[in-house]
């Protein structure tokens, strides 16, 4: 598994990044996850970067999608955005739901997998708003990541789930001393 994710990469970032990196040639399942930032940058300006808007997310999608399979991909699972406040009910996370819908139609249309990463994270932060999912609304603590990948090897690998009412448990070589 080679991991290419730069934070902050808005769609546009992880285009440019995919069409340049030598080991999607080797790829065999790619998975790719962006979104958030393409939205986020309309509220929380960072560099030179633009927002982008849902229709232009959607067409950076599909062009993601096909340099995947150009370059031999067998499988690309499409992970939605997760949130942009710590509050799942706050107007930045009710529309990002619009980043999670396009993203869902174009899984659809050009018939990869969706992994719903947004939405089981969001069900999750309401059943337990005691548990602190992420540092700042955005970046996932390690009960956050946990519940990520969870979600990811669920929905793409068939694995068993972790269901969104659970906390999920902490992991053995979790060297931190709070969990969650």
């Amino acid at each position: 598994m080679v991991n290419r994710a730069r934070g902050g990469s808005r769609s546009v970032e992880v285009l440019r990044d995919l069409r340049e990196s030598p080991d999607l040639a080797r790829a065999r399942r790619v998975s790719i996850l962006v979104g958030a930032n393409d939205l986020w940058r309309r509220y929380v300006p960072w560099e030179d970067h633009e927002p982008v808007d849902p229709d232009d997310f959607g067409r950076n999608l599909r062009r993601l999608v096909t340099i995947c399979r150009e370059a031999s991909a067998t499988e690309v699972f499409l992970s939605s955005p997760c949130t942009l406040h710590a509050d799942p009910d706050h107007p930045w996370n009710r529309e990002l739901e619009t980043y999670r819908d396009v993203m869902r139609s174009v899984a659809s249309r050009e018939s990869v997998r969706y992994v719903p990463m947004g939405e089981e994270f969001v069900e999750a932060q309401r059943r337990h708003p005691e548990v602190k999912w992420t540092y700042d609304g955005v970046h996932p603590r390690p009960v956050g990541h946990e519940r990520l990948a969870l979600t990811w090897l669920a929905w793409a690998l068939g694995l068993p789930a972790c269901p969104v009412e659970e906390i999920p448990p902490r992991p053995r070589a979790h060297r931190l001393g709070h969990w969650p």
